[in-house]
């Protein structure tokens, strides 16, 4: 067919109305997450969905296939292979070792979100969705108050405070560069006198150093680190709310083996002694796929009665976790997918830019958490990645068909 010969229309419609829908569903999904999980998870279900549709569609040739992450796609499948491994010498449950696993199933939705996300314009209408939930959720946390707002809340404000910022640098009339810098402030205020989890500091500050690595190079990531701790002492002096947190986490950190009550830094501090005693005995392979609860509930109820007795599922420390149950050799395959994902982040651009720098908060956060896991904070690293990270795609060449004479 000769597109000289006749004038010649490209068939798009139909595949960028499906495709269209799928992304706003993968949207919805994320969106959702921020307030109800049941609702993330309708989300999530009809993405999933709609991505076979396409996948099964003469759509699946719009999909971004130039910019797959193939060598991301691999280090997904050995980490989940090995977990798979590990079932077979677990001494748990079979069908709580294949729930382990099955939590793990979140980073498989990177690879769906990297297909259907290769254009700019979907990954814009993501950022808009996402600055306007965390803004919704902003609103209501200053109009109800609520001070004992979850983990998710202080990550996901902290990355919408960048996000607003971004904003900023993108806006060519002043006023909406003036609205999206008091919304960046409203979102830090609200981390540092309202939002309770002392994980969303941990974000802003990691994206403060990112955000100066960008700017000025590696020579940035040392500045970026001075201003962090400028920044983390200013408001640690200034902010009564601040300094009441973190020093009762430090109170509870040491008195952790006198305690009468359970408390957040003292349960860690024995998570992370005993789970390090546990790590000890089987170092290579580690005690098997959802072995944790069961090892970790015989050694505690033979040395305490109180709440140190208490069963833990996790060590709340995703490195630790991964290490006694799977041992160095799984250890070893997620550093392998944090590294791949890294490096899969497209650092020419802002969007793989903030990808990468999203990344590297999880991975801090992650010390004292299993956010790689964790329902809320995993799928929004994971919406995050999924949808950012790659390089634009070049795209398939569209189906054409003459039009008629």
């Amino acid at each position: 067919m000769s597109t000289l010969a006749s004038p010649a229309r490209i068939e798009t419609a139909p595949q960028s109305r499906w495709l269209a829908r799928t992304q706003d569903a993968a949207i919805f999904a994320a969106s959702a997450n921020l307030f109800s999980t049941a609702l993330a998870n309708v989300g999530l279900v009809l993405f999933v969905l709609m991505f076979i549709r396409v996948l099964l569609g003469p759509e699946r040739r719009s999909l971004a296939w130039d910019t797959f992450p193939r060598g991301v796609a691999l280090a997904i499948g050995l980490y989940l292979a090995w977990q798979a491994i590990g079932i077979a010498y677990s001494d748990a449950p079979f069908r709580y070792a294949f729930g382990s696993l099955w939590s793990d199933r979140k980073i498989l939705y990177i690879l769906p979100l990297a297909l259907l996300f290769g254009a700019e314009a979907p990954r814009r209408r993501f950022l808009a969705a996402f600055l306007a939930v965390n803004t919704a959720a902003l609103l209501l946390s200053y109009v109800l108050y609520f001070p004992d707002s979850h983990v998710t809340q202080g990550m996901s404000f902290a990355m919408a405070c960048f996000l607003s910022l971004w904003y900023l640098t993108q806006s060519t009339q002043r006023r909406w560069r003036l609205a999206f810098l008091l919304l960046a402030g409203a979102f830090l205020l609200n981390i540092v006198v309202l939002t309770a989890g002392r994980s969303g500091y941990v974000v802003f500050l990691v994206l403060v150093v990112a955000a100066f690595g960008v700017w000025k190079g590696p020579k940035g990531v040392a500045v970026g680190l001075a201003a962090a701790a400028v920044l983390a002492v200013s408001i640690f002096l200034a902010s009564d709310t601040v300094r009441a947190r973190v020093m009762k986490g430090v109170y509870e950190a040491q008195n952790y083996q006198t305690a009468t009550e359970e408390n957040s830094l003292g349960i860690r501090m024995l998570l992370y002694r005993t789970t390090l005693d546990m790590i000890a005995e089987h170092p290579v392979l580690g005690g098997g796929t959802g072995s944790f609860k069961g090892r970790f509930t015989e050694r505690v109820s033979r040395h305490y009665s109180d709440w140190r007795a208490k069963p833990f599922h996790d060590p709340h420390n995703q490195y630790l976790f991964v290490w006694v149950e799977n041992g160095i050799a799984g250890l070893a395959t997620f550093v392998l997918l944090l590294v791949a994902l890294y490096r899969a982040c497209d650092k020419r651009s802002s969007y793989g830019q903030m990808a990468a720098g999203c990344l590297l908060a999880w991975c801090v956060t992650s010390l004292f958490s299993g956010h790689f896991r964790t329902f809320p904070e995993a799928h929004i690293i994971v919406f995050v990645l999924g949808v950012l990270m790659l390089p634009l795609s070049n795209g398939a060449s569209p189906r054409v068909e003459a039009t008629p004479a």
